[in-house]
């Protein structure tokens, strides 16, 4: 059976209060009625100690020694807080009791050889009654017995208990829909969240839900789900943003292979024009495969997953090993490759393959774009809050306008274009991937010296 939240809460609610109300009650009912107990108990040692005094024992009897203490109003009249006082032998037989009695006798306990006290009947009428053994030499000679009447007290304690049995029902009638009105209340924002999500679709997830700045659960939820869209909404714009790229890098390079192969179809060719045109084809399919490579790369890079994996990165071996990753073309244009030596006391603790992403496209770039036989140089400043690891290489400048647009995707620096072929997603790959991890990153260029500068906090 399906349960609505608020029914839900009214129930637990009555289910609280009437485990807790129970114990109340129980504990209120017997309160009052040792309380009750307690005060008659009073009374009644009271009374035994006053006439024990008064009994004489001896071996075979015991009577009381003043018998004008009968005359006292509380043993003759009814009305008045009744004590009735009996006294008996060892064997039960009553030798002497209060006038009140009448014919009446008190029930004594004769297997008893302790003081206690009982509730008993007497006549149907309900006592609250003392029984005290007498002894001479150590043996029992007797038994003096004292009661007060329990009726108005047991009166009492039913009237509370019926009353106790009464408000039960009622409180947890008045819990339930109390807290099923305050249930209603509490969830009506919930209501109105959920509404508002229920609005936004792919076509306006610029929609969030209004956060009431009131520190509660609901502004902690509406927090979330405002996160949630946003992630969302950078998802499905990465989405569009990767299939607009790969669109337009695909394009020009599926026309030319087509181009080809029609003209290839027009007459026959012979096997070295075949050969010539397959190996055009296979190229632009390895440019096209690197490019959609690049353009993947490019769309996964996000902060939503940096916190995974992150591990402390010695910086000096992971640029000698991307160093080593282009030997050969360090090698044919003779390059001389300077790696400062302090950088092997210098540590971060980052994701190693976002940082390594932005590491191998800056050290492909200077070496792909340095001048023969010059040198690349990567070294450290230190700052107050941490230091700057600097990528320098000689060659072609790069204009003041190219360098506020190096970090386009398919951006291309014209003189860079001229001398060498690309995509210009290298250094985007670059940049989003340093404001992942949030590193600062600063280039310049002048007098034929390139650097890209990478800020890192410790």
């Amino acid at each position: 059976m399906k349960i609505s939240i608020k029914n839900r809460i009214a129930l637990y609610s009555v289910l609280g209060i009437a485990t807790l109300s129970l114990g109340v009650f129980i504990a209120i009912y017997f309160s009052v009625k040792n309380h009750s107990y307690s005060q008659i108990d009073k009374k009644l040692e009271f009374e035994a100690e006053k006439h024990i005094h008064e009994v004489i024992t001896e071996p075979d009897t015991v009577y009381f020694v003043y018998k004008d203490e009968w005359l006292e109003r509380e043993h003759i009249e009814i009305e008045v807080y009744p004590l009735f006082v009996e006294l008996v032998d060892k064997k039960g037989q009553s030798l002497d009791k209060s006038p009140n009695l009448l014919n009446r006798h008190l029930d004594f306990d004769l297997s008893r050889k302790d003081t206690f006290i009982q509730n008993d009947k007497l006549n149907n009428n309900s006592i609250r009654q003392i029984q005290i053994p007498l002894q001479h030499s150590g043996q029992i000679a007797g038994y003096i017995g004292i009661a007060a009447s329990f009726g108005d007290t047991e009166l009492v304690l039913d009237a509370l208990l019926d009353m106790l049995l009464i408000i039960y029902p009622i409180l947890l009638f008045v819990t339930f829909f109390t807290s099923k009105l305050i249930s209603n209340i509490t969830i009506k924002p919930i209501s109105k969240i959920a509404n508002r999500v229920s609005e936004i679709h792919t076509g306006n997830l610029d929609k969030r839900i209004k956060v009431v700045e009131n520190g509660d659960e609901l502004q902690t939820l509406s927090v979330a789900i405002n996160d949630f869209l946003d992630r969302i909404d950078e998802g499905l714009k990465r989405e569009k943003q990767f299939t607009a790229d790969a669109s337009h890098q695909l394009r020009t390079p599926l026309s030319v292979i087509k181009g080809n192969l029609e003209i290839l179809l027009r007459k026959p060719r012979n096997e070295q024009e075949y050969k010539r045109e397959a190996k055009k084809a296979i190229s632009k399919i390895d440019e096209m495969t690197n490019a959609v490579e690049k353009l993947l790369i490019l769309a996964r890079l996000n902060k939503s997953n940096i916190h995974l994996n992150f591990e402390n990165i010695n910086m000096y071996l992971l640029l000698e090993q991307i160093f080593i990753d282009y030997k050969r073309h360090i090698l044919s244009k003779e390059l001389v490759i300077n790696i400062d030596k302090k950088l092997k006391n210098k540590t971060v603790y980052l994701k190693k393959s976002f940082l390594s992403l932005i590491f191998d496209n800056l050290i492909s770039n200077a070496v792909k774009y340095a001048d023969n036989k010059s040198k690349i140089s990567v070294f450290s400043k230190d700052t107050e809050n941490g230091f700057y690891l600097i990528i320098q290489n000689s060659g072609p400048e790069i204009s003041r306008e190219d360098l506020e647009e190096i970090f386009i995707p398919f951006y291309r620096n014209k003189n860079h274009e001229i001398s060498e072929k690309g995509y210009g997603l290298g250094l985007a790959i670059v940049k989003k991937a340093a404001e992942a991890l949030d590193i600062s990153i600063r280039v310049t260029s002048e007098k034929g010296i390139t650097s890209f500068s990478l800020f890192f906090e410790t």
